[in-house]
């Protein structure tokens, strides 16, 4: 397959360095490192469902959902993982798209690959990549759909999306916000626009379980949205029984599990202010703010690739070489936050390489 450019890609790193793929810490990928409690019970009664076919509706799963985002059943699009739904949504939307940059990959792949046409607008890097509502104002006309990343992949910082979403709104136009890192937020209501869903058709947002809980191999995701065109174009193109049963199995019990989500919230509350209090300590790179699970770094004086490399021979640490984000250039890395002790082996390990 194609090189796509992510992280997560630890088997191939492996075997490129001659590296055991079990003593890389991977820091390229941002997923929770907690554990779901009685995770094993849950797989295994999901082996047990295995032997039928999943809900073509899936009507458990959604109402799974329903109650833990508080968004009607109707408006849910369940999905393998998030990614399912952009792809889908790229063929359900008008044609012209504009996406805020540096941000996820795949909005614009999925988009090209629909036969839709692109504009890239960019995010303001010297002011922690804020969102130039003005550039937006300036480019209406040449859009349908707006896509927003929120926190923002490479640099994670949140945003207050009110002021945009009344512009879509005025314009009647469709804001595409992806919150699959939004439950890292330590004020999450604040931000996420879910509570919008049920009164505005200019508004689809994607969610995952991928990353907050911890399971990118469950690939389950979903969308939200009360635009009926769009849920009826997209189950169009849907094809059926893409959820397995243990992501319906393990629905019952995830998002049900509140010690895991306020332990988890407050982990990364305390996790964030760490790293970035240590890695603030390194003179010669520039650390932008987060408020999700990831950070994204600038080297004064070095290459990223040189870094990753340097990383992988002397710590078996794989960093995100976010040179290939529209938008940055090769002094640019994406750090996972992971546990505490991994953080530690981190940060002595750039230290050593960038100086104190």
């Amino acid at each position: 397959m194609k090189d796509l450019g992510h992280g997560a890609n630890v088997s191939q790193i492996a075997q490129m360095y001659n590296i055991d793929s079990k003593e890389i810490i991977d820091f390229s990928s941002n997923i929770n490192p907690k554990v779901v409690s009685g995770l094993e019970k849950y797989i295994l009664e999901g082996l047990e469902e295995c032997k039928s076919y999943p809900d073509i509706n899936y009507t458990n799963l959604k109402n799974n959902i329903s109650n833990y985002i508080g968004v009607n059943s109707e408006f849910i699009i369940p999905g393998n993982g998030a990614t399912e739904i952009i792809y889908l949504l790229m063929k359900s939307i008008n044609k012209r798209l504009a996406i805020l940059n540096p941000t996820f990959s795949e909005y614009g792949r999925s988009a090209t690959l629909s036969g839709l046409n692109v504009v890239n607008l960019n995010l303001n890097s010297e002011q922690q990549f804020d969102i130039d509502i003005e550039e937006i104002k300036n480019n209406l006309d040449k859009f349908d759909s707006l896509f927003v990343c929120n926190p923002n992949n490479p640099n994670g910082k949140v945003k207050d999306l009110n002021e945009l979403l009344n512009l879509m709104k005025q314009n009647n136009k469709l804001l595409i916000v992806d919150e699959t890192f939004m439950e890292f937020v330590g004020e999450e209501e604040k931000y996420s626009l879910v509570k919008h869903i049920k009164t505005t058709e200019n508004l689809f947002i994607l969610k995952a379980v991928t990353k907050f809980f911890g399971l990118p191999g469950l690939r389950l995701g979903y969308g939200l949205t009360s635009n009926k065109g769009i849920i009826e174009k997209i189950y169009k193109y849907k094809e059926p029984w893409t959820i397995n049963s243990f992501a319906d199995t393990l629905s019952n019990y995830i998002f049900e599990d509140k010690d895991y989500i306020s332990e988890s919230k407050l982990f990364y509350i305390n996790e964030r202010k760490f790293m970035l209090q240590e890695l603030r300590n390194i003179k010669n790179i520039q650390v932008y703010d987060t408020d999700t699970n990831f950070i994204l770094i600038k080297l004064n004086d070095r290459r990223s690739n040189e870094i990753k490399v340097e990383l992988l021979n002397k710590g078996k640490i794989l960093v995100r070489d976010a040179s290939n984000f529209i938008g940055l250039d090769e002094s640019y890395i994406r750090v996972a936050i992971k546990s505490h002790e991994e953080n530690k082996i981190l940060i002595k390990h750039m230290k050593k390489l960038l100086g104190d």
